[in-house]
């Protein structure tokens, strides 16, 4: 196939509008995005966001500084051009989610190197087509971060440079996911049994394992502690949380199989069917998708699930469906059969693509506190010097709102967990929401002192509307109200 290079900007601009049309972050994502803020602006560590808002379990600043470093040098030209904050946190993800997907075309050319041009091509459209790999690609949450590197280590071990992809898998696992083991067991201890790679010695396994566990940990601990103020390594406290605890079910609890039969054809759609064809005909392909496959499987031991858990292995299971695209192409002139095969298995692609325009519409509606917050500011922009107050409380700071989004140096925003009554009714906005059906009843309680000024509504699931002529039945978006914004009747000009 002619100029399947050209695929790569396709990705590029692909992962772009996913930040535009989505580019609120949830609670999930808030600590990295915080801190990132606040490499970039503050000095004074007494000001950076997690000395009020620690989470559950620490977290490490390595994926922070790793984005403060590469957007700094941009974040001089907004300064230049006296852009509001919104836009340094776009410049984040945008840095992020390059550095996702060029890990992802790094890998991409090893499948072309390994698989062939047509194969590369299709893995590309089809990643394209499906939605949660993009989207998850520019979200500042620790499995983004690992993400990048794992591609690096399926690239690796693709080109069977295996003491190089021990190294990156090392890094990975220690600094962001400590359950990635669960997929390097399975992945690198054949290939020591085999002696592909020697346990011993200088250049051994063993060796460059630990070499490369001291030079990431001693400067992190170090960067990380310091930040904490204390000795940490957040990651192991993470892993003691959720697996020795096993504390994770605090989060909720999902079925053995809700990978298999949830997230995988969620994330993959309709290119799930072609993953056992793939392995079919070309048996190359069977290793590395069955460690994928024996992952999935051990993940499923830990009661929660989060679709973002298994992340990293949709780029490799993508892989036998390009395989079965690849060679309907290469076959299409054979026979009007097989050109009729080759339609139809191009039709899957829009398909993916159509259903991904619904999950992105789905998914820009699910960030209320971000378009809450940035309205108010929008509509009030002409008073941005005026000392106003915003309290937001807990619902609008997990769907959406951080320092990215406070453009205004002269408000007060507060987001103090849990504030009694009494003590926001001074505050000249106050931004409310509910994860349930009941706005209303939550902004009566501020009726004596602030009038709604908006309500934000999100996705809340489609349903069948009944009509009485072809085709009888349409899906229908529906939208409920769940964030208000509230003004004080008293300072009302």
């Amino acid at each position: 196939m002619d100029n399947v290079e050209g695929s790569e900007w396709v990705v590029v601009m692909a992962m772009l509008a996913h930040i535009l049309v989505c580019p609120g972050n949830k609670v999930e994502e808030s600590f990295n995005m915080q801190a990132t803020h606040d490499l970039l602006f503050l000095r004074n560590l007494t000001e950076f966001d997690h000395r009020d808002f620690p989470g559950v379990v620490p977290r490490t600043f390595a994926g922070p500084l790793y984005l403060t470093t590469v957007s700094y040098p941009f974040s001089w030209i907004l300064s230049f051009m006296n852009m509001p904050k919104l836009w340094y946190m776009l410049l984040v993800r945008v840095v992020l989610g390059s550095t996702v997907v060029l890990s992802f075309l790094n890998f991409a050319r090893s499948v072309k190197h390994h698989f062939g041009d047509d194969c590369a091509f299709y893995l590309r459209l089809i990643t394209v087509s499906q939605f949660h790999f993009l989207f998850y690609a520019s979200r500042t949450l620790p499995n983004t971060f690992a993400l990048a590197m794992v591609l690096v280590v399926f690239q690796r071990y693709l080109d069977k440079q295996f003491l190089s992809a021990i190294r990156w898998a090392t890094a990975s696992m220690v600094l962001f996911r400590f359950d990635l083991f669960l997929l390097y067991c399975p992945m690198f201890l054949p290939v020591i049994l085999l002696r592909e790679v020697p346990i011993f010695g200088w250049n051994g396994a063993i060796a460059t394992g630990l070499s490369t566990l001291l030079q990431t940990l001693a400067p992190t601990i170090a960067f990380d502690s310091f930040l904490w103020g204390r000795l940490v390594w957040p990651e192991a406290e993470v892993f003691w949380f959720n697996v020795v605890e096993n504390r994770s079910h605090e989060y909720g609890v999902s079925p053995f199989l809700w990978y298999f039969l949830s997230a995988l054809p969620r994330s993959l759609l309709l290119s799930l069917l072609l993953v056992p064809i793939g392995l079919i005909l070309d048996r190359r392909l069977r290793w590395p998708v069955g460690i994928i496959l024996v992952y999935i499987l051990l993940f499923s031991i830990l009661p929660h699930k989060e679709l973002r858990f298994i992340i990293y292995s949709i780029p490799m299971l993508n892989v036998p469906a390009a395989m079965v695209c690849a060679r309907a192409y290469q076959s299409r002139t054979q026979s009007w059969i097989r050109l009729l095969l080759y339609f139809g298995l191009t039709c899957h692609i829009l398909v993916n693509t159509i259903a991904t325009l619904f999950f992105i519409f789905a998914a820009s509606h699910n960030y209320p506190g971000y378009e809450a917050l940035g309205t108010v500011q929008w509509m009030m922009r002409a008073d941005a010097n005026k000392p106003y107050s915003v309290y937001i409380d807990n619902t609008c700071a997990q769907t959406g709102v951080n320092r990215f989004m406070q453009m205004y140096e002269k408000w007060n925003y507060d987001k103090t967990e849990n504030l009694p009554l009494d003590q926001a009714t001074p505050f000249d906005f106050i931004c409310v929401g509910t994860y349930g059906r009941n706005l209303t009843q939550i902004v009566a309680q501020f009726d004596k002192t602030h009038r709604p000024m908006f309500a934000i509504p999100v996705f809340d699931g489609m349903k069948w509307k009944k009509m009485s002529s072809f085709p009888f039945y349409w899906p229908e978006v529906r939208l409920l109200e769940k964030v208000a914004m509230l003004r004080n009747r008293q300072h009302m000009s």
